[in-house]
């Protein structure tokens, strides 16, 4: 397997910095992969067994940060030869602009010759990649893969005072010009997110309700734009889940009525980060993988 330090840049002239998983013989596969809140592309150490797994057969795997790396970063904004910072973070994103990073990624994964391109994500990751999809239709892209799919909207309004609280301070933020305000309770007790970003994130227009599993009335018609092979794996133990995953999966299902082909996996007791579980979700992938024909089935 070889490994490379790779930056791409987003239209709107961010840079980002990913690693490029390359097999040791020339593939024209490769799966991208987009972190989740806050993440990064070198914290989860399933990203290990996914690279590893992917290389052995014959797959490339590019993983790379994400406007929304860590709680506050610093991204370094390239234009001509005028080098300046720009905050983003986490607590400063919009969940719209997640296009632009993700185009960003498959452009990058074309220019290196990859013409086959699957495109993953992890936890927010999820309704992103589904966003960028229903959005663009890129036709670059060959299949999506759901990690752990989370009902954004539905994880915060669980807690349904503290949900009125918070989007009401955060609208009269915004109102009143301080939409780079933080919102003065972190999310889940974690994530502490400006007034912009809440909005972006948990509004009744959010562009991020697209796993509306909780809200028995909840649209999944960003779901129903996905034309291309899907596959979302999830463990009993994931805490994103907002009711069993059985009928999570059987929801999910059924929203993607477009897609040609739709398996979900169940992966015993896993959690939200797969700790414990990291070859067997590397395994899932491989054998999703397989069923489309993309890895050769080895013949016994």
């Amino acid at each position: 397997m070889k490994t490379s330090l790779r930056r791409i840049y987003t239209e709107d002239h961010i840079e980002l910095v990913g690693l490029l998983y390359e097999p040791e013989t020339p593939t024209s596969k490769v799966l991208v992969h987009v972190h989740g809140m806050a993440g990064n592309f070198y914290e989860n150490k399933f990203l290990d067994y996914l690279a590893q797994t992917l290389t052995d057969n014959g797959i490339a795997f590019f993983v790379f940060n994400n406007r929304d790396c860590e709680f506050v970063k610093d991204l370094y904004k390239v234009e001509s030869d005028k080098r300046t910072t720009v905050q983003i973070g986490s607590a400063y994103e919009r969940f719209e602009d997640s296009v632009l990073d993700i185009s960003a990624a498959i452009d990058f994964a074309e220019k290196q010759g990859f013409s086959e391109i699957h495109l993953g994500g992890h936890s927010l990751g999820s309704p992103k990649i589904a966003f960028y999809f229903a959005e663009t239709q890129d036709i670059r892209i060959k299949s999506i893969l759901f990690i752990s799919p989370p009902d954004m909207l539905g994880l915060v309004r669980m807690e349904k005072e503290q949900f009125q609280k918070d989007i009401t301070e955060a609208r009269e933020l915004a109102d009143e010009g301080q939409g780079k305000q933080l919102v003065t309770h972190p999310i889940w007790g974690e994530y502490r997110i400006s007034a912009d970003t809440y909005i972006s994130l948990f509004a009744d227009d959010s562009k991020d309700a697209i796993f509306n599993f909780l809200d028995p009335a909840g649209s999944f018609d960003t779901l129903g734009k996905i034309t291309v092979p899907t596959f979302a794996v999830m463990g009993h133990k994931d805490d994103a889940l907002v009711i069993p995953l059985e009928e999570t999966f059987e929801k999910l299902s059924k929203a993607l009525s477009s897609s040609p082909k739709v398996e979900t996996r169940m992966l015993g007791d896993a959690n939200h980060g797969y700790i414990g579980n990291e070859q067997d979700l590397a395994g899932a992938v491989k054998e999703w993988l397989s069923n489309l024909g993309i890895i050769p089935k080895k013949v016994s």
